[in-house]
């Protein structure tokens, strides 16, 4: 029982000089507050991507006036999710396609930094896709819009129609 009282002191004394295992000469880097939080280091980005078909389809009207007019289709897809601190939007990126006046499956690529959802994202990012007139003067059409959480606009697809409201 002494023995293992010594030791026990021993290595109360030691802890107590504040004796390290560092060699006298060397130097340990101050760390900085900003520095040891999570948020204000630099992150490297993770891409990722979950691509997902859209299926878009216009009237016959659509059709004519976007071919008349020399226009194409925009489909725009905005990534984001919701901010794990509150009700703000994190934007992730999105995309645009340029599509000719016709129905059609496209793939949208789907991209964001996971590093960045895993970061500032509470739950699934989720995926806005809108529809208009690429160009100034054109036809004007409405178009649905699509909206959903990623990986089910990738088990499920998406679907956009377009109607003329004039030329």
């Amino acid at each position: 029982m002494t023995r293992l009282t010594a030791f026990f002191l021993a290595t109360l004394l030691l802890v107590a000089c504040g004796h390290s295992r560092e060699p006298a000469g060397a130097m340990v880097p101050a760390v900085s507050e900003a520095e040891s939080l999570p948020e204000a280091a630099s992150h490297e980005p993770r891409p990722a991507a979950l691509p997902f078909r859209l299926d878009v389809t216009m009237s016959g009207d659509v059709r004519r006036a976007l071919d008349a007019a020399g226009a194409r289709l925009a489909i725009q897809a905005d990534y984001w999710g919701k901010s794990r601190r509150g009700e703000d939007l994190i934007i992730l990126g999105g995309e645009t396609r340029d599509i000719s006046a016709r129905d059609q499956s496209i793939t949208l690529a789907g991209r964001f930094d996971a590093g960045q959802v895993a970061r500032e994202v509470s739950g699934d990012p989720k995926v806005k896709v809108s529809a208009g007139v690429n160009t100034d003067g054109g036809p004007v059409v409405y178009c649905t819009e699509f909206e959903e959480a990623l990986p089910i606009a990738v088990e499920t697809g998406g679907y956009i129609h377009c109607e003329l409201i004039s030329e």
